[in-house]
């Protein structure tokens, strides 16, 4: 089991597979490792068609022709999540310029991820044994491989093949979000590798003060008799001081969400809340860095629908709070590039409003401007506050916002509006602003006839056609969708820039901020990559938590 061909080859012997496979220009490539953890490579397989595949064990006499064939930069290699296969053949220095992500192109046209469901999908027909595996809870392929070895190389040699068949399928519906996202694989790999350096003292610090303050609030809410865990307990706490508090879905218990307790003006709720958010920035953000001199984080660049990454295991770096991120330091420098209000700028040009666009042209602060075109300072004296409020109103439009979303935001920035002032702010700035009144409403059409939204670059999202369908979902579903050609444009114009700076050491990526170390990369390299300006306000500092503004 060195070497071994699995699928619809004919007649052909091992020498002829062989010849077959160093020949082809293209070739489907799929490994097997010990674990998802454990990348120890168990072997691969190399598929010269759609037909069949051919395993190569780690240990086989014959890998030296594998491999021959994935360092040929001639040679497109056809990876199912190409960043997780590069990590496993990196310590057989392959090369890993020339190849394609059918993963990533699915992604992008919002089709099924998983490669036996996109298969099916496509039209193609999977052994059942294969479609019903699963490795077992706690268990690894390694050890299936131990057990049933014929298994697990067919299974390598069939998602090899399927790869390539799928890219060949796919291949006609190639948008150019699809090439953004392939070009920052080796980008999001590097990120990961070097991590970033921790202040142990201060993460130490911070755990230790949180966890002072939760004991301290536990113990306070445990004399109002009840548990601050415990959602139940909370609810009837509340219930019996005579709030009416809404059922959950399930009607066994009252809602104590975060939205509910907020707008209950009483000490129990008050306590609560502030009890789950030092909970969690001790559980998510402190706990997991203790004893660690580098945090790595694993940057998920498949899983959010709008495009933008996410990250994970063993922290989520895209939520970290701004004050815990003192903690975190540069090996040398920290750099910082934010990309100033790109979702607006992104809406201004997508909706092609004139007022907008030319307020972004003649640098103006876009939240004054709007302040002013409204005349909001009229029902506010305070112009700081009138800002606010224009930025509410901003932000409200691009997330399909409606008079609930911006008294709820207005009241997060300390201002109170009523419903009907809500509803006069919602009527000016469609007057204000002409070009977003339309394309809200061209979208809107889009959303309910085609049941679909793309990006400025074609990346795809689609409509839950039973939600739409279903008259108390639809409104919600068009909500998720209006802003995903905002979001989606703007992350795939900061994926850009990730890539044209791949030469520089990018160590964080939150949503439109870019942190590197060492070296700075100059501004100049991230122009004209949209039709739209981006400009970039730089930072710079010891630590993410202390960075000073150079340019703005």
């Amino acid at each position: 089991m060195s070497v071994e061909a699995y699928g619809d080859y004919g007649s052909r012997g091992l020498s002829e597979i062989l010849q077959e496979l160093t020949s082809a220009s293209i070739v489907g490539v799929d490994t097997e490792t010990h674990s998802l953890d454990d990348k120890t490579m168990i072997g691969l397989a190399i598929a010269p068609s759609p037909e069949y595949g051919v395993w190569f064990s780690e240990d086989s006499p014959y890998l030296h022709i594998a491999l021959s064939i994935l360092r040929n930069p001639k040679v497109t290699k056809v990876l199912y999540n190409s960043k997780f296969d590069f990590d496993v053949l990196e310590p057989f220095g392959i090369d890993e310029t020339n190849f394609e992500d059918p993963m990533i192109l699915a992604y992008t046209l919002h089709m099924p991820l998983k490669l036996y469901t996109l298969a099916q999908s496509l039209g193609e027909t999977i052994p059942q044994n294969y479609l019903d595996f699963k490795i077992p809870a706690k268990g690894t392929m390694l050890a299936v491989w131990n057990q049933d070895p014929n298994f697990v190389l067919r299974k390598c040699c069939i998602d090899a093949k399927l790869a390539l068949w799928c890219w060949f399928k796919l291949v006609p519906w190639i948008v150019p979000s699809y090439y953004i996202d392939k070009n920052i694989v080796h980008v999001l790999r590097n990120m990961e590798k070097a991590g970033v350096a921790l202040n142990q003292e201060s993460v130490n610090e911070y755990y230790e003060e949180l966890d002072e303050q939760t004991t301290y609030l536990r113990q306070l809410i445990s004399t109002k008799g009840c548990d601050p865990n415990s959602n139940q307990q909370v609810g009837i706490a509340l219930a019996q001081k005579g709030y009416r508090l809404p059922y959950t879905k399930t009607r066994r218990q009252l809602r104590v969400d975060e939205k509910i307790l907020s707008n209950i003006d009483d000490p129990l709720a008050i306590s609560v809340l502030l009890y789950r958010e030092k909970a969690k920035l001790q559980s998510t953000y402190a706990k997991p860095l203790l004893g660690l001199e580098r945090a790595h984080t694993t940057y998920n660049n498949t899983r959010v629908v709008t495009g933008r990454l996410s990250s994970s295991d063993p922290i989520n770096m895209q939520n970290i709070p701004h004050y815990f991120r003192g903690v975190y330091m540069a090996d040398e420098m920290f750099y910082s590039y934010d990309a100033s209000q790109i979702e607006l700028r992104a809406i201004a040009y997508l909706a092609n409003d004139k007022v907008m666009m030319r307020a972004f042209e003649d640098g103006e602060d876009i939240h004054k401007a709007t302040m002013d075109r409204m005349g909001i300072t009229g029902k506010l004296s305070d112009p700081v506050m009138a800002r606010r409020l224009a930025k509410t109103l901003n932000f409200a439009v691009v997330y399909l916002g409606e008079e609930e979303t911006i008294i709820e935001n207005a009241k997060k920035e300390g201002i109170r509006i009523s419903p009907q002032e809500a509803t006069d702010f919602r009527v000016r700035y469609s007057e204000v602003y002409p070009g977003i009144r339309d394309y809200v409403w061209s979208q809107r059409e889009q959303i309910t006839r085609r049941g679909y939204v793309t990006t400025l670059y074609g990346r795809v999202r689609k409509a839950d056609t039973k939600r739409m369908q279903n008259p108390h979902t639809r409104e919600s579903v068009i909500k998720e969708l209006f802003n995903m050609p905002v979001q989606g444009t703007a992350s795939e114009v900061i994926k850009m820039m990730m890539a044209k700076a791949h030469k520089y050491d990018l160590r964080i990526q939150v949503h439109d901020e870019m942190v590197y170390d060492g070296k700075c990369p100059p501004p100049s390299l991230f122009e004209g990559l949209a039709p739209f300006a981006t400009p970039l306000k730089l930072s710079i500092g010891q630590s993410w938590g202390d960075l000073q503004v150079v340019t703005a």
